[in-house]
C-alpha cells in the first residue's frame, strides 16, 4: 500500500525546486508476518502513484526494506539508462574502428576491381575543413570527364600529412572507380614517398 507521496530534491539538483520529484512511502507485510514501511528508491512528478493505492512489491527476504513496486520504471529505468549511455559511448569509441576497417576494405576492392582512369589535377592544396593538432592536411583534387556519357567528374584524394606539389610530375593521376557507382573511388597516391 502507498501511505504517502514524499517530495524530495532530485538528486541532479541541489537548489533547483522544479527538479522536485515524489517518492512513494510503501508499506507491506513480509511471508513471515513482519510489517515494512520503506520508501522507494524511484521518484516522479507528477506522483506515480497515489496514497492508498495498492501495488505489487518486490523485496529481498534477507532485507525487506530493499523494497521496490514492480513496474516498468522501478525495475528497468535505471538499466536502460545506464544501457543507453554503455551503448552511445560504445559507438563513439567503436565508431573510429569500424569507419576505418570499412575505409580498407573499399580501397581492397577498388584496387581489385575498380576501373583505372586517368584524371586531370586541378588543384592541390590544404584541406582547411579538417584540422588535427592544428594542423590542415593537403589533398589533390582532380577531374575526368568520362565520354560515355559527356558528364565530369571530381575526385579528392585522401588527406595527405605533408605538401605533395614537389613529388607530383606531370599533370594528371590515376583514379579507380567502382564501374557502377562513380562516387565511389580512390584516387592513387602510391607515387608519394610514405610517412614513417
Amino acid at each position: 500500500m502507498v501511505t504517502e507521496n514524499i517530495w524530495r530534491l532530485s538528486p541532479s539538483s541541489r537548489r533547483d525546486t522544479s527538479s522536485s520529484v515524489f517518492y512513494p512511502r510503501i508499506r507491506f507485510r513480509t511471508d513471515d508476518g513482519q510489517d515494512i514501511t520503506t520508501i522507494t528508491n524511484t521518484g516522479s512528478y507528477p506522483p506515480a502513484h497515489h496514497i492508498n493505492e495498492a501495488v505489487t512489491i518486490l523485496y529481498d527476504p534477507q532485507q525487506p526494506y530493499h523494497a521496490v513496486i514492480r513496474s516498468f520504471a522501478e525495475l528497468w529505468m535505471l538499466p536502460l539508462v545506464f544501457s543507453g549511455l554503455g551503448l552511445l559511448f560504445l559507438s563513439i569509441g567503436a565508431g573510429p574502428i569500424v569507419w576505418k576497417g570499412l575505409r580498407i576494405r573499399k580501397i581492397a576492392w577498388l584496387r581489385e576491381n575498380g576501373r583505372r582512369i586517368t584524371a586531370d589535377i586541378t588543384h592541390v592544396g590544404l584541406n582547411t575543413s579538417l584540422t588535427v593538432n592544428g594542423e590542415h592536411p593537403y589533398r589533390i583534387l582532380c577531374q575526368w570527364l568520362d565520354p560515355a556519357v559527356n558528364q565530369m567528374h571530381t575526385f579528392k584524394s585522401e588527406s595527405i600529412w605533408f605538401n605533395p606539389g614537389q613529388y607530383i610530375h606531370g599533370k594528371t593521376v590515376e583514379v579507380l572507380v567502382d564501374p557502377t557507382n562513380p562516387h565511389r573511388y580512390l584516387v592513387v597516391t602510391d607515387f608519394l614517398p610514405r610517412v614513417v
